[in-house]
Parts: structure tokens; C-alpha cells; sequence
């Protein structure tokens, strides 16, 4: 089955829910965004709304192994990064974090949970400034 994609600053009115909604709220970081769990057949999606728009999606779906996450990795980067690389800046021995090559999406692995973070430096910035 193939994961949903989404389009990063779309409008929050604009987003087809992925899934079964099982939990929404505020975020706990950033203040004024909105997150929406969903469960899908790989797992669950969040998506996280902040001033109307898209600004983050949470891909929960692990992986029966490494070639599937570097795939399904390969796959989320190649959709978000629009054409622009997404490069390799630390990992800190529980995950890894990127940046596309012109610095307005992070991406986040976390190879413990093999859950993969995409979204944009603007809430970046909010959620961890």
C-alpha cells in the first residue's frame, strides 16, 4: 500500500484526511498549531496544521527492515524535497536530522522508532526557537 503524500503549506481546509481521525489537539511545542493523528494500513500519519497551512507531517509507519525505511525514506524525500536534496546535518545516535539543500524543509529519521518527521524551518523555528 502506498503511503499518502501531502503538499507542505497546503491550506488546512485543503487536506483529504488520509485515514480514521483517532486523536487531535493542540501541539505541545508550538503554540496555535493543530495536530491530527490518523491511522492508516502502514500505521499512522500526523499532520500537524499551524496559521492555517500545513506545516508538518509524522510518518509512524515502520518498516520490516532497513532496505524498507531507506526506501519508504528515499520515496517521503524525493516527494518533499521538490526536486532539491535533502542533506544530512547530525546524527545523534537515536535518529538523524536533514535539511533540503535550500534550507526551507528539515526532515527528521528516528532509526530507534523508524518513524520519519518532514516539515517546514519556518515551524521549525516555532517549535523548537
Amino acid at each position: 500500500m502506498a503511503l499518502p503524500l501531502f503538499r507542505l503549506l497546503e491550506d488546512a481546509d485543503g487536506i483529504t484526511p488520509p485515514g480514521d481521525l483517532v486523536w487531535e489537539g493542540p501541539h505541545d511545542k508550538a503554540a496555535g498549531a493543530h495536530e491530527q493523528r490518523f491511522e492508516i494500513a502502514e500505521g499512522h500519519v500526523i499532520l500537524t496544521t499551524w496559521q492555517g497551512k500545513l506545516h508538518s507531517v509524522i510518518y509512524q509507519t515502520p518498516a520490516e527492515d532497513d532496505a524498507g525505511a531507506a526506501r519508504r525514506n528515499k520515496k517521503l524525500f524525493a516527494h518533499y524535497g521538490d526536486g532539491q536534496a535533502f542533506n544530512e546535518i547530525l546524527d545523534n545516535g537515536f535518529g538523524k536530522t536533514y535539511r533540503r539543500a535550500d534550507m526551507e524543509r528539515f526532515a527528521l529519521w528516528s532509526y530507534a522508532m523508524d518513524y520519519t518527521t518532514i516539515g517546514t524551518m519556518e515551524f521549525h523555528a516555532v517549535m523548537w526557537g
